[in-house]
């Protein structure tokens, strides 16, 4: 009887422990499935997120390319509010080549540079058939602070007109290029005639007792005297030309035009004639700016510009 109770025993032990063993067996395949199909959809999560990721960066790509077709960049954009219109771009080189362009027609210009290094003062007729008499060449004034003739302001200044005129298609003829030369006034109107000169321009720098007086003026020949009847009206069209342009210069105080019959550089003068004086070295303002060489240029371009015009309605 014990012997059959045992037997018992062993089988309901055995089938506990082979039922035991068979949920285990369960249990693990079915772990190992869920893990299994976990990292499926780990991997089709990853493979998902590639494809929305590759995506997103094709359709940034495509939005980058169309962009660059259809769309300027921050820099373009910046460039195209900076571009000038065809229009405007034609109208400022229009107004440069109005600025700079060439005269009609071949047009002579006869330079005096006024005064010389030494005085001559001989006297001479002060026009045809004179009985009058002026020195044949004064010696000029000085700056009261550069210490320069007027000789030498003269020179340089009439260099640079002539530079400028001849750059515009002018042609230049001077009196003098050096210091050192004796030549009277009516001499250097001869020059003018001799060469038949469209304009004689004449340079010279004023000078006062009075040091506060400043200013550039233009010098013409007078309407009543008997030497310059022939060419008053046109020296009088070329002196307002250039009193016009440099009015234009905030940086030049001008004192306006001036009638002379008392000049010789005038009365012998058969071609029309004007007289630039540059202002007054003996104030020590202007004094000074006549010799700085950016005044003078703006200056002596203003100059140029009215005899330009004059050449122009001539």
């Amino acid at each position: 009887m014990r012997n059959k109770t045992f037997n018992v025993g062993i089988i309901l032990l055995s089938l506990l422990l082979l039922v035991a063993i068979f949920f285990y067996v369960t249990l693990s395949a079915e772990k190992d499935n869920v893990l299994k199909a976990n990292n499926k959809q780990e991997v089709k999560t990853v493979e998902v997120k590639k494809e929305v990721h590759q995506g997103k960066n094709d359709s940034v790509a495509s939005l980058n390319e169309e962009g660059k077709a259809s769309a300027p960049d921050n820099h373009e954009k910046a460039a195209q509010k900076n571009v000038v219109p065809d229009s405007t771009r034609a109208s400022a080189v229009s107004d440069q080549l109005q600025e700079k362009k060439s005269v009609p027609r071949e047009f002579l210009v006869v330079i005096d540079p006024g005064h010389q290094n030494r005085a001559n003062t001989a006297p001479e007729p002060i026009g045809p058939g004179a009985k009058e008499e002026k020195m044949k060449v004064t010696g000029g004034t000085s700056g009261v602070t550069t210490g320069k003739p007027e000789y030498k302001l003269t020179l340089e200044a009439s260099l640079i007109l002539g530079q400028m005129l001849e750059s515009r298609g002018v042609k230049v003829i001077y009196t003098r290029t050096t210091n050192d030369i004796n030549m009277s006034n009516r001499e250097r109107a001869e020059v003018a005639n001799q060469n038949a000169a469209d304009l004689f321009v004449r340079i010279h720098a004023d000078g006062s007792t009075d040091r506060n007086v400043h200013g550039l003026s233009v010098l013409t020949p007078a309407s009543n005297s008997p030497y310059t009847k022939a060419i008053f009206s046109d020296s009088l069209k070329a002196s307002q030309f250039i009193m016009d342009e440099t009015r234009k210069n905030s940086s030049v105080k001008v004192n306006g035009i001036s009638y002379r019959g008392d000049m010789s550089g005038f009365n012998w003068s058969k071609v029309p004639c004007t007289l630039v004086e540059l202002g007054f070295m003996t104030n020590p303002t202007e004094d000074k700016n006549l010799s700085d060489p950016i005044y003078l240029k703006s200056l002596l371009t203003n100059i140029a510009d009215g005899i330009l015009q004059y050449a122009s309605y001539k």
